[in-house]
């Protein structure tokens, strides 16, 4: 269940480079070197929407006290499993906490397979790739959270009453 992402926002990392003077200036050359000239709409359309973005001041330069503000701002938490999912409901990050991991690991089971569906090994593991790329791990702590039983030889699983 390895599909850690990192905990900042790339976001952050990208306004805490533009407010450093070094590397603001290296990022500027690099673009310079590669980009070409723009006219002179396109260079005041272009300061519109970075004025509109909070990147630019009416005075036309870079609003340092505006990025800095955005990165003290906390994001938006979510709530319930919702903090471990992406958009897609497949895992982002596994929570640390065993209640939590329990919780994730309840929802999961629960849009898994029905209360009285029994499946064999190769279907489930099918199924657990929506959730996560590593489907092996997630089916055997799905068991061992006591959510999913299976057959002594391990065909066929169902869930069980606890989820």
């Amino acid at each position: 269940m390895d599909d850690a992402e990192p905990t900042s926002e790339p976001w952050r990392a990208v306004l805490a480079a533009l407010v450093d003077p070094r590397l603001r200036r290296t990022l500027a050359e690099l673009i310079v070197e590669d980009d070409p000239a723009l006219s002179a709409s396109e260079r005041r359309e272009a300061r519109r929407i970075l004025m509109q973005s909070g990147l630019l001041t009416p005075a036309q330069q870079l609003n340092e006290r505006g990025i800095r503000s955005m990165l003290k701002k906390e994001p938006a938490e979510e709530e319930g499993v919702d903090r471990w999912l992406r958009a897609d409901g497949s895992v982002r990050r596994w929570p640390v906490s065993p209640e939590d991991r329990l919780e994730l690991l309840t929802w999961i089971a629960l849009r898994l397979m029905g209360s009285e569906e029994v499946l064999a090994e190769k279907p489930l593991t099918q199924r657990l790739v929506t959730f996560t790329s590593d489907p092996n791990t997630l089916r055997r702590a799905l068991v061992d959270a006591g959510l999913l039983t299976r057959n002594a030889d391990g065909s066929d699983y169902r869930r069980t009453s606890a989820s």
